[in-house]
Order: C-alpha cells, then structure tokens, then sequence
C-alpha cells in the first residue's frame, strides 16, 4: 500500500486485486446462501459498507484487516494471515479458536463442506478495481473508464488437484503452476 505523507487525500478504502485463483474444492453457490445465512448479519460485500464485522468484497487473497475504516481485533492486526482457504478454514470454524481475541462473534460452523462452500464462495466476490492515478487514487474524467486489467489466465481458476474436491481438505495451491497467479499486482 502507498504511503501518502505529502498528500491531503487518503485512498479509497477498498482491498487491492485478488491475485489468487479460484477456491474450487467448495460448491460457491451453496456458499452463496450459507453466506446470506450465517455472514450476511455483519458482512456487507460492498466497499465502504462495514456492519459489525468488515465488508468482504476482494477478501480471498488479500492481507487480514487491512481496512482503514474498521477497527480490527489486535491479534489480527498483527497475524501476518492473508486471507485464504488455508487461513479462512479454521477461522471460519470457529473464529475465537483461530484467534483468541477474535471480534468475530459468529456461532462456530463444525461442517467442513459448509466451510468450503462458503471460502469458494467468498473467493468469487472480486469487484473491478478502478484506473489509479500514481498516488494511488480512482482517475476522475478521460481515464476514468479504464479499469486495471483484472482477467485471470484461462484455466488459473481450475484445479488439477481433483483430490481436494472430494475431501474437506483445502487445495494446495504451492505446487501446481496452474494454481499460481498471472500476476502479482501489489
């Protein structure tokens, strides 16, 4: 993220470019209405829009608790976690385990198949990242149409992992160079 100490103007805050594939060992539909179920209550997916919990639009990839607009627990704020299968999983599960002074007061979720549907799910929820300027902020005017091109390589959100979508286990993504993004944008 760019340090702006010259600058009046802070950032819009929205999470940068998922650079991660696709979560595909879940069903991200059923993840879909697990979500409006047990998340929905303090998630919004709109940047910007936090409830009890922070917005979760671009969470699959990115760094925990890097909004500027919500106030984090300590420990998260200092876990190092980027936000995926490996980190969403146990979280998920139940949050003050993974976490022990977790501000996520959500009731555990013990099935591994609902976890799974839910971080398939939430790995889908990327929003177009405005055009920036060199400070970091959304181009106003000529430019202001052009957006980051964000479109993966065909088959980086497909697994060669077939194991992991008959299991609860998440995919391990650290050995297969499809798993691998096309691109670092950070």
């Amino acid at each position: 993220m760019l340090a702006l100490t010259a600058c009046d103007r802070t950032p819009p805050d929205y999470r940068p470019l998922v650079t991660l594939p696709l979560y595909t060992a879940g069903d991200a539909d059923n993840g879909a209405l697990i979500y409006e179920d047990a998340c929905s209550q303090c998630h919004q997916l709109n940047p910007g829009s936090n409830k009890k919990g922070p917005q979760l639009m671009n969470i699959y990839g990115a760094p925990a608790a890097e909004l500027a607009d919500y106030k984090y627990s300590e420990g998260l704020s200092n876990s190092g976690w980027i936000w995926d299968a490996e980190t969403l999983d146990p979280y998920i599960a139940d949050a003050e385990k993974a976490m022990a002074d977790s501000k996520m007061l959500a009731d555990p979720m013990p099935d591994a198949s609902e976890r799974a549907d839910v971080i398939a799910y939430l790995s889908t929820l990327r929003d177009e990242i405005p055009a920036l300027d060199e400070d970091g902020f959304p181009i106003k005017g000529g430019d202001a149409n052009k957006s980051a091109d964000i479109t993966p390589d065909k088959g980086s959100a497909s697994t060669s992992n077939e194991q992991s979508k008959m299991t609860n286990e998440p995919v391990d993504v650290s050995s297969d160079p499809a798993q691998k993004p096309a691109a670092d944008f950070r």
